[in-house]
Parts: structure tokens; sequence; C-alpha cells
């Protein structure tokens, strides 16, 4: 079977972007889904400075679960446009210990945003960089005003929207 490595570029404990994921993983059959939260792993900010002393243990635990999947199920929010500060500097981390980042591998890149369009910049931007990082996007979802599909505990697709992930994640899942 297998293994994907998901999980969200956002820092808060109640995001919406983490809520995505694990609909999306429960709608993945026959795939093996490792979710964590990237707050979970002790990463200072990036600096060489860091680094001259050796990598901070998170490091080496995110590298080992990068290496042990064979693909990756991200959802990212957007911060001004951008990726969440924490995953960029995930990245920064990981490209330290391990190139390409992402080995080549396939990506199911998603966001959430209260806007109507999903996250739209940060998520174009990420798709360009994916290739950069090593990494292939083999599905791409966004959810756009997504109080209208979340509550405090679960996420409420339309059938409409519902379809739209289902489809992306059977593209993902056939690339794995």
């Amino acid at each position: 079977m297998k293994k994907i490595l998901a999980f969200s570029g956002s820092p808060s404990s109640n995001s919406i972007n983490h809520k995505l994921v694990e609909a999306a993983v429960a709608l993945l059959d026959g795939v093996d889904a490792t979710v964590i939260r990237l707050s979970d792993f002790e990463l200072p900010f990036y600096s060489a400075d860091i680094e001259e002393d050796g990598y901070p243990t998170g490091v080496e635990k995110l590298k080992e679960l990068f290496l042990s999947h064979d693909g990756f199920l991200i959802s990212s929010p957007e911060y001004n446009g951008m990726m969440p500060a924490m995953l960029k500097n995930v990245i920064d981390w990981v490209s330290r210990v391990q190139k390409p980042i992402f080995n080549d591998k396939p990506i199911m890149l998603m966001s959430a945003s209260p806007g109507e369009r999903g996250g739209m910049t940060n998520h174009d931007n990420m798709k360009s960089l994916m290739n950069w990082w090593g990494g292939k996007v083999e599905g791409s979802y966004m959810l756009g005003k997504f109080h209208e599909h979340f509550d405090a505990d679960a996420v409420t697709l339309t059938e409409q929207e519902s379809s739209k992930l289902k489809a992306e994640l059977e593209k993902f899942k056939a690339s794995l």
C-alpha cells in the first residue's frame, strides 16, 4: 500500500486547512496516510548560524518522514499572497538536509480561505515552486468561502465541491 504524508502549512491549532487535509485523507481509499502538524516539530527559524551548530531534532524527523512516504498531500492557507512562514521555514530546513526536497514524488496541493478565490495567489505560487523543489503536482484543489463549508468539527462540502475534490484526489492517487 502506498504511503502519503499529509499536512497543512498553517500554524493554527484550529486550522481550516488542517481540517481540509483530514477530510481529503478520509476520501483516499487504499492509501496509508500519515497526518502530521508541522507545529509539532521543533524548528527555529532557519539561520546559517543555527545550522553551524547542527540540525534541530525536528529537521531530522521531518527528513525521515519525507523519505519514507511515496507522496504528499499539502494544504496551505494564504497569508498576504504567500505561504505561512512556518511552511516556508520547513521547506528551508528540509532543503538543507535533502535535495530535492520532495524527491520527485507526487503532490496533492490544496488550499482553503475565506475569500472567493480559495487562496489562489499562494496556491499558484506554490504550484510553480513545487517543480523547483522536486515535487510533481498531480492534484490541485482550492476551496473558497470556507465558512460555508466548515463548522467547529468538520468539513461539509457541497456535492459539486466534493466531486471536484474526489476527482483531484483520484488523479493524485493514480500517480503514486
